[in-house]
Order: structure tokens, then sequence, then C-alpha cells
């Protein structure tokens, strides 16, 4: 074989390595949720349940099945950060219209991203009222 007729038939086998590969990188959203800051990056939605113990433009969602006790509806969110440190999440509710929300209401949020922080925090797509 010449040299030439090598040199063309790696360059055909390299294209159609490539073309197999970008193939392979297809990928369905059928599912899923674009989300809406990145375009090109696609979010799984998540949720959790549990019992508002504050509403505001941050919230606070108690999980893990806790139940808060009586006196504590008047503590402020850093005593009920402190108390409740590891079954909480902080919920950004500005996404979302907070009018039929109450303290001490158990709801369902749906989130995209739970960040790792201290209690952890979530930007809420949307809520549902559970009515026990």
């Amino acid at each position: 074989m010449s040299f030439k007729f090598k040199k063309i038939i790696c360059v055909r086998l390299i294209i159609m390595i490539f073309l197999i590969l970008l193939g392979g990188c297809h990928s369905t959203t059928k599912g899923n949720i674009k989300n809406p800051h990145n375009q090109n990056k696609i979010a799984t939605p998540f949720s959790k349940k549990g019992i508002l113990l504050y509403k505001g433009e941050t919230g606070l969602l108690l999980i893990n099945n806790k139940s808060p006790k009586k006196h504590d509806d008047s503590l402020d969110t850093p005593l009920l950060v402190d108390k409740y440190k590891h079954d909480l999440i902080m919920m950004d509710l500005t996404k979302v219209d907070t009018t039929e929300l109450s303290k001490g209401q158990t709801i369902e949020i749906w989130f995209d991203e739970l960040q790792e922080s201290f209690p952890p925090k979530a930007t809420v797509e949307k809520y549902k009222i559970i009515i026990d």
C-alpha cells in the first residue's frame, strides 16, 4: 500500500470514531426540567415534606418527621436553626406565591438543587399544602 492510501484510511477512521463518540453523547431531556438560569443544564426536581416553621422571603422547613414543640412558635430564626439544625431546610420563597402559606402547615416543596450549607438551602420552584 502506498503512503497516500494509508493516510486517507487513517483520516476516515478518525472521522468515523469521532462521529460514533459524538452520537453517544446525545442525551434525551424527557422527564427533566430545563434550568431557567442555564439553558444548557438540565435539572431533575426533588421534593421534601415537612412543617413550615418560619415564613418570609426565606422560610424554614422542618423535615425528617420532626414536630416542633408548642413554645417553639415564638423562637426567632437563629434559635430555630440552632435547635433543629439537622432537620431543617432553609427555603428561598421568592419564586412562588406564598399568600396561602402560614406557619405550622405541613407542605411539600419541589426544588432543583439543594445547596450543601448548614442548614441546607433550596430555591422552591413550587409547593403543595398537605392537609392532615
